[in-house]
Protein backbone atom coordinates (compact mmCIF):
# COMPACT_ATOMS: atom_id res chain seq x y z
CA UNK A 1 0.00 0.00 0.00
CA UNK A 2 1.51 3.34 -1.04
CA UNK A 3 1.63 6.37 1.22
CA UNK A 4 -1.24 8.21 -0.48
CA UNK A 5 -3.62 5.28 -0.04
CA UNK A 6 -2.49 4.87 3.56
CA UNK A 7 -3.19 8.53 4.33
CA UNK A 8 -6.59 8.35 2.62
CA UNK A 9 -7.47 5.22 4.61
CA UNK A 10 -6.37 6.90 7.84
CA UNK A 11 -8.44 9.96 6.93
CA UNK A 12 -11.51 7.78 6.25
CA UNK A 13 -11.14 5.80 9.51
CA UNK A 14 -10.81 8.97 11.61
CA UNK A 15 -13.82 10.52 9.86
CA UNK A 16 -15.89 7.36 10.38
CA UNK A 17 -15.02 7.08 14.09
CA UNK A 18 -15.73 10.77 14.68
CA UNK A 19 -19.04 10.48 12.81
CA UNK A 20 -20.17 7.45 14.81
CA UNK A 21 -19.18 9.07 18.10
CA UNK A 22 -20.93 12.32 17.12
CA UNK A 23 -24.12 10.60 16.01
CA UNK A 24 -24.30 8.57 19.21
CA UNK A 25 -23.66 11.66 21.34
CA UNK A 26 -26.18 13.78 19.47
CA UNK A 27 -28.84 11.06 19.74
CA UNK A 28 -28.23 10.77 23.48
CA UNK A 29 -28.45 14.53 24.04
CA UNK A 30 -31.52 14.78 21.79
CA UNK A 31 -33.32 12.13 23.86
CA UNK A 32 -32.29 13.78 27.11
CA UNK A 33 -33.30 17.23 25.83
CA UNK A 34 -36.71 15.91 24.75
CA UNK A 35 -37.41 14.45 28.17
CA UNK A 36 -36.12 17.56 29.92
CA UNK A 37 -38.19 19.86 27.71
CA UNK A 38 -41.34 17.83 28.38
CA UNK A 39 -40.75 18.15 32.10
CA UNK A 40 -40.04 21.87 31.82
CA UNK A 41 -43.23 22.44 29.78
CA UNK A 42 -45.27 20.63 32.42
CA UNK A 43 -43.71 22.71 35.21
CA UNK A 44 -44.06 26.01 33.34
CA UNK A 45 -47.68 25.19 32.48
CA UNK A 46 -48.45 24.38 36.09
CA UNK A 47 -46.81 27.60 37.25
CA UNK A 48 -48.65 29.72 34.66
CA UNK A 49 -52.13 28.48 35.44
CA UNK A 50 -51.48 28.52 39.20
CA UNK A 51 -50.53 32.21 39.05
CA UNK A 52 -53.47 32.93 36.74
CA UNK A 53 -55.82 30.99 39.04
CA UNK A 54 -54.64 32.97 42.07
CA UNK A 55 -55.32 36.17 40.12
CA UNK A 56 -58.87 35.03 39.35
CA UNK A 57 -59.39 34.08 43.01
CA UNK A 58 -58.28 37.56 44.09
CA UNK A 59 -60.69 39.18 41.64
CA UNK A 60 -63.54 37.13 43.06
CA UNK A 61 -62.53 37.96 46.61
CA UNK A 62 -62.71 41.72 45.95
CA UNK A 63 -66.30 41.26 44.77
CA UNK A 64 -66.08 41.14 40.99
CA UNK A 65 -68.96 39.16 39.50
CA UNK A 66 -67.94 35.76 38.05
CA UNK A 67 -69.21 36.87 34.63
CA UNK A 68 -66.87 39.88 34.74
CA UNK A 69 -63.91 37.73 35.78
CA UNK A 70 -64.57 35.30 32.93
CA UNK A 71 -64.92 38.21 30.49
CA UNK A 72 -61.62 39.70 31.65
CA UNK A 73 -59.84 36.35 31.19
CA UNK A 74 -61.38 35.87 27.74
CA UNK A 75 -60.26 39.34 26.74
CA UNK A 76 -56.67 38.69 27.92
CA UNK A 77 -56.26 35.40 26.02
CA UNK A 78 -58.28 36.37 22.92
CA UNK A 79 -56.54 35.61 19.61
CA UNK A 80 -53.37 34.25 21.24
CA UNK A 81 -51.48 31.61 19.27
CA UNK A 82 -53.14 28.23 19.67
CA UNK A 83 -50.60 26.40 17.46
CA UNK A 84 -47.90 26.08 20.11
CA UNK A 85 -49.03 27.08 23.65
CA UNK A 86 -52.24 28.59 25.01
CA UNK A 87 -54.43 28.81 28.12
CA UNK A 88 -58.16 28.17 28.31
CA UNK A 89 -60.75 27.53 31.06
CA UNK A 90 -63.49 24.93 31.47
CA UNK A 91 -66.06 24.24 34.12
CA UNK A 92 -66.31 20.80 35.70
CA UNK A 93 -69.15 19.89 33.35
CA UNK A 94 -66.68 20.12 30.48
CA UNK A 95 -67.99 23.37 28.94
CA UNK A 96 -65.32 25.78 27.64
CA UNK A 97 -65.73 29.12 29.40
CA UNK A 98 -62.69 30.84 27.84
CA UNK A 99 -60.63 30.05 24.74
CA UNK A 100 -58.31 32.06 22.43
CA UNK A 101 -60.67 31.15 19.59
CA UNK A 102 -64.15 32.46 20.51
CA UNK A 103 -65.71 29.74 18.33
CA UNK A 104 -64.82 27.17 21.01
CA UNK A 105 -66.44 29.12 23.87
CA UNK A 106 -69.58 27.37 25.08
CA UNK A 107 -68.74 23.99 23.57
CA UNK A 108 -68.77 20.93 25.79
CA UNK A 109 -66.06 18.30 26.01
CA UNK A 110 -67.78 14.96 25.49
CA UNK A 111 -66.56 11.58 26.75
CA UNK A 112 -64.93 10.57 23.47
CA UNK A 113 -63.15 13.87 22.92
CA UNK A 114 -59.70 12.86 24.24
CA UNK A 115 -57.78 10.76 26.74
CA UNK A 116 -55.51 12.01 29.50
CA UNK A 117 -52.54 9.95 30.72
CA UNK A 118 -49.81 10.51 33.30
CA UNK A 119 -47.68 8.40 35.61
CA UNK A 120 -50.67 7.56 37.82
CA UNK A 121 -53.17 6.34 35.22
CA UNK A 122 -54.99 6.92 31.95
CA UNK A 123 -58.54 8.33 31.85
CA UNK A 124 -60.87 10.47 29.76
CA UNK A 125 -60.12 14.19 29.80
CA UNK A 126 -63.73 14.80 30.77
CA UNK A 127 -63.13 12.80 33.97
CA UNK A 128 -60.12 15.01 34.83
CA UNK A 129 -62.34 18.09 34.64
CA UNK A 130 -65.07 16.44 36.69
CA UNK A 131 -62.59 15.48 39.44
CA UNK A 132 -61.75 19.13 40.16
CA UNK A 133 -58.14 18.17 41.05
CA UNK A 134 -54.81 19.51 39.89
CA UNK A 135 -53.24 17.25 37.31
CA UNK A 136 -50.67 17.19 34.50
CA UNK A 137 -50.19 14.74 31.64
CA UNK A 138 -50.50 14.03 27.93
CA UNK A 139 -53.82 14.70 26.22
CA UNK A 140 -54.28 12.52 23.11
CA UNK A 141 -57.04 12.90 20.53
CA UNK A 142 -58.73 10.32 18.29
CA UNK A 143 -57.11 9.87 14.87
CA UNK A 144 -60.21 11.13 13.06
CA UNK A 145 -59.84 14.55 14.71
CA UNK A 146 -56.43 15.02 13.04
CA UNK A 147 -55.14 16.91 16.07
CA UNK A 148 -51.73 16.46 17.64
CA UNK A 149 -51.21 15.46 21.24
CA UNK A 150 -50.72 18.10 23.91
CA UNK A 151 -49.05 18.52 27.28
CA UNK A 152 -51.88 19.70 29.52
CA UNK A 153 -51.94 20.94 33.12
CA UNK A 154 -55.23 21.76 34.91
CA UNK A 155 -55.80 23.93 38.02
CA UNK A 156 -59.08 24.31 39.93
CA UNK A 157 -59.98 27.91 40.81
CA UNK A 158 -60.90 28.01 44.51
CA UNK A 159 -64.52 28.73 45.30
CA UNK A 160 -65.71 27.95 41.75
CA UNK A 161 -66.20 25.02 39.42
CA UNK A 162 -63.70 26.55 37.00
CA UNK A 163 -60.72 24.52 35.70
CA UNK A 164 -57.87 26.48 34.16
CA UNK A 165 -55.85 24.50 31.60
CA UNK A 166 -52.52 25.16 29.86
CA UNK A 167 -51.87 23.43 26.53
CA UNK A 168 -48.52 22.79 24.76
CA UNK A 169 -48.57 21.27 21.25
CA UNK A 170 -46.16 18.31 21.27
CA UNK A 171 -45.66 18.28 17.47
CA UNK A 172 -44.63 21.95 17.44
CA UNK A 173 -42.27 21.35 20.34
CA UNK A 174 -40.68 18.36 18.58
CA UNK A 175 -40.24 20.35 15.37
CA UNK A 176 -38.38 22.99 17.35
CA UNK A 177 -36.19 20.28 18.84
CA UNK A 178 -35.55 18.78 15.40
CA UNK A 179 -34.53 22.17 14.00
CA UNK A 180 -32.13 22.56 16.90
CA UNK A 181 -30.88 19.01 16.28
CA UNK A 182 -30.20 19.81 12.62
CA UNK A 183 -28.26 22.91 13.61
CA UNK A 184 -26.13 20.88 16.00
CA UNK A 185 -25.68 18.21 13.34
CA UNK A 186 -24.43 20.78 10.83
CA UNK A 187 -22.00 22.13 13.40
CA UNK A 188 -20.88 18.59 14.26
CA UNK A 189 -20.19 17.79 10.58
CA UNK A 190 -18.08 20.92 10.25
CA UNK A 191 -16.25 19.97 13.46
CA UNK A 192 -15.65 16.42 12.16
CA UNK A 193 -14.16 17.80 8.95
CA UNK A 194 -11.89 20.13 10.92
CA UNK A 195 -10.82 17.39 13.36
CA UNK A 196 -10.17 14.91 10.55
CA UNK A 197 -8.21 17.42 8.52
CA UNK A 198 -6.21 18.38 11.60
CA UNK A 199 -5.44 14.73 12.39
CA UNK A 200 -4.46 14.13 8.77
CA UNK A 201 -2.00 17.04 8.83
CA UNK A 202 -0.66 16.01 12.25
CA UNK A 203 -0.10 12.42 11.11
CA UNK A 204 1.72 13.65 8.02
CA UNK A 205 4.01 15.77 10.20
CA UNK A 206 4.62 13.00 12.74
CA UNK A 207 5.46 10.35 10.15
CA UNK A 208 7.51 12.54 7.83
CA UNK A 209 10.68 11.81 9.78
CA UNK A 210 9.83 8.11 9.83
CA UNK A 211 9.24 8.12 6.09
CA UNK A 212 12.62 9.77 5.50
CA UNK A 213 14.29 7.02 7.55
CA UNK A 214 12.45 4.34 5.54
CA UNK A 215 13.48 6.00 2.28
CA UNK A 216 17.11 5.99 3.42
CA UNK A 217 16.85 2.33 4.36
CA UNK A 218 15.33 1.49 0.98
CA UNK A 219 18.15 3.41 -0.65
CA UNK A 220 20.65 1.29 1.30
CA UNK A 221 18.90 -1.90 0.19
CA UNK A 222 19.01 -0.71 -3.40
CA UNK A 223 22.74 -0.14 -3.02
CA UNK A 224 23.15 -3.69 -1.70
CA UNK A 225 21.14 -5.05 -4.60
CA UNK A 226 23.34 -3.15 -7.02
CA UNK A 227 26.39 -4.53 -5.27
CA UNK A 228 25.04 -8.08 -5.60
CA UNK A 229 24.30 -7.44 -9.26
CA UNK A 230 27.93 -6.49 -9.78
CA UNK A 231 29.02 -9.63 -7.92
CA UNK A 232 26.78 -11.77 -10.14
CA UNK A 233 28.30 -10.19 -13.24
CA UNK A 234 31.79 -10.83 -11.93
CA UNK A 235 30.74 -14.40 -11.21
CA UNK A 236 29.54 -14.83 -14.78
CA UNK A 237 32.85 -13.51 -16.08
CA UNK A 238 34.80 -15.95 -13.92
CA UNK A 239 32.62 -18.84 -15.12
CA UNK A 240 33.30 -18.25 -18.82
CA UNK A 241 34.92 -21.28 -20.47
CA UNK A 242 37.73 -19.20 -21.95
CA UNK A 243 38.85 -18.23 -18.44
CA UNK A 244 39.34 -21.56 -16.65
CA UNK A 245 39.70 -21.31 -12.91
CA UNK A 246 42.29 -23.72 -11.55
CA UNK A 247 44.50 -23.81 -8.53
CA UNK A 248 48.15 -22.91 -8.91
CA UNK A 249 49.19 -24.59 -5.71
CA UNK A 250 50.18 -28.26 -6.03
CA UNK A 251 49.17 -28.95 -2.45
CA UNK A 252 45.46 -28.62 -3.27
CA UNK A 253 43.68 -31.89 -3.94
CA UNK A 254 42.78 -32.63 -7.54
CA UNK A 255 40.46 -35.54 -6.85
CA UNK A 256 38.62 -37.48 -4.17
CA UNK A 257 38.27 -41.23 -3.76
CA UNK A 258 35.07 -43.00 -2.68
CA UNK A 259 33.53 -46.45 -2.93
CA UNK A 260 30.32 -47.69 -4.50
CA UNK A 261 29.88 -51.28 -3.34
CA UNK A 262 33.17 -52.91 -4.39
CA UNK A 263 34.06 -50.26 -6.97
CA UNK A 264 36.52 -47.47 -6.30
CA UNK A 265 35.27 -44.17 -7.75
CA UNK A 266 37.49 -41.22 -8.55
CA UNK A 267 35.89 -37.77 -8.36
CA UNK A 268 37.76 -34.87 -9.92
CA UNK A 269 37.42 -31.78 -7.73
CA UNK A 270 36.67 -29.69 -10.82
CA UNK A 271 33.50 -31.79 -11.27
CA UNK A 272 32.21 -31.09 -7.72
CA UNK A 273 29.33 -28.57 -7.56
CA UNK A 274 29.00 -28.61 -3.77
CA UNK A 275 29.58 -30.80 -0.73
CA UNK A 276 26.89 -31.12 1.95
CA UNK A 277 26.79 -32.52 5.48
CA UNK A 278 23.42 -34.09 6.25
CA UNK A 279 22.78 -36.25 9.34
CA UNK A 280 26.54 -36.72 9.87
CA UNK A 281 26.97 -38.00 6.31
CA UNK A 282 29.17 -36.03 3.90
CA UNK A 283 27.81 -36.14 0.34
CA UNK A 284 29.49 -34.87 -2.81
CA UNK A 285 27.21 -33.66 -5.64
CA UNK A 286 28.75 -33.24 -9.11
CA UNK A 287 27.72 -30.91 -11.92
CA UNK A 288 26.17 -33.93 -13.64
CA UNK A 289 23.87 -34.46 -10.65
CA UNK A 290 25.64 -37.58 -9.32
CA UNK A 291 25.93 -38.10 -5.56
CA UNK A 292 28.72 -39.83 -3.66
CA UNK A 293 29.45 -40.19 0.02
CA UNK A 294 32.98 -39.64 1.35
CA UNK A 295 34.59 -40.37 4.70
CA UNK A 296 36.29 -36.99 5.13
CA UNK A 297 34.76 -34.19 7.22
CA UNK A 298 33.92 -30.76 5.85
CA UNK A 299 36.64 -29.25 8.05
CA UNK A 300 39.28 -31.51 6.50
CA UNK A 301 37.99 -31.08 2.95
CA UNK A 302 37.97 -27.26 3.00
CA UNK A 303 41.60 -27.33 4.11
CA UNK A 304 42.59 -29.61 1.23
CA UNK A 305 40.51 -28.06 -1.58
CA UNK A 306 41.51 -25.01 -3.61
CA UNK A 307 40.18 -22.01 -1.64
CA UNK A 308 40.00 -19.99 -4.84
CA UNK A 309 37.42 -22.44 -6.18
CA UNK A 310 35.72 -23.76 -3.03
CA UNK A 311 34.17 -21.81 -0.15
CA UNK A 312 32.79 -22.99 3.20
CA UNK A 313 29.37 -21.28 3.09
CA UNK A 314 28.20 -22.56 6.48
CA UNK A 315 28.34 -25.65 8.70
CA UNK A 316 26.58 -27.77 6.08
CA UNK A 317 27.87 -26.63 2.69
CA UNK A 318 31.10 -26.22 0.74
CA UNK A 319 30.29 -24.67 -2.65
CA UNK A 320 32.16 -24.44 -5.95
CA UNK A 321 32.31 -20.92 -7.40
CA UNK A 322 31.39 -22.35 -10.82
CA UNK A 323 28.19 -23.86 -9.35
CA UNK A 324 26.85 -20.50 -8.17
CA UNK A 325 23.99 -19.47 -10.43
CA UNK A 326 22.71 -16.39 -8.55
CA UNK A 327 22.96 -14.55 -5.23
CA UNK A 328 19.97 -13.03 -3.44
CA UNK A 329 19.44 -10.84 -0.37
CA UNK A 330 17.81 -12.98 2.33
CA UNK A 331 16.26 -11.74 5.58
CA UNK A 332 18.26 -9.09 7.36
CA UNK A 333 21.81 -8.76 5.99
CA UNK A 334 22.05 -12.39 4.87
CA UNK A 335 22.63 -13.88 1.42
CA UNK A 336 21.04 -16.89 -0.25
CA UNK A 337 23.05 -18.82 -2.86
CA UNK A 338 21.32 -20.62 -5.71
CA UNK A 339 23.44 -23.33 -7.29
CA UNK A 340 23.21 -25.39 -10.44
CA UNK A 341 22.40 -28.17 -9.86
CA UNK A 342 20.09 -26.81 -7.18
CA UNK A 343 20.64 -27.79 -3.57
CA UNK A 344 17.89 -29.54 -1.61
CA UNK A 345 18.02 -26.92 1.18
CA UNK A 346 18.75 -23.18 0.95
CA UNK A 347 22.44 -22.30 1.12
CA UNK A 348 22.70 -19.23 3.36
CA UNK A 349 25.61 -16.90 4.07
CA UNK A 350 25.26 -15.40 7.55
CA UNK A 351 25.64 -11.66 8.04
CA UNK A 352 28.97 -12.25 9.81
CA UNK A 353 30.42 -13.92 6.71
CA UNK A 354 28.94 -11.67 4.00
CA UNK A 355 32.02 -9.44 3.78
CA UNK A 356 34.37 -12.48 3.67
CA UNK A 357 32.23 -14.13 0.96
CA UNK A 358 32.23 -10.99 -1.18
CA UNK A 359 36.02 -10.72 -0.83
CA UNK A 360 36.43 -14.41 -1.84
CA UNK A 361 34.08 -13.97 -4.77
CA UNK A 362 35.90 -10.86 -6.00
CA UNK A 363 39.33 -12.50 -6.24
Amino acid sequence: MNKTKLYILTFAVIALLCSLATMATLHYFYTQAKETLNEQKIQSGQREIRELGMLLEQQLEVGLPPEKVIANLQQSILNTDVQSEFVCMYNRAGIELCHPDPAFVGKKIDAGNSTFSNIAREQRFQQVLESGQRSSGIRAFPEKMNRSSEIVSVYPVKGTDWMLASHTNIDVMQKQLQNLYRQFLTGAIVLIVLITAGCYILIRLLYRKYELAIDLKIGGLNAEVNSLTILNKQLELRQKPEVPIVSLEEKNRKRLITYVKDEIIRIDTADIAYIVLNENIVTVLTFEGKEYTVNSSLDDLIKELDNLIFYRANRQYIINVNAIESIWIYGRNQLRIQTKPQSTAPILISKNKVAEFKKWLDR
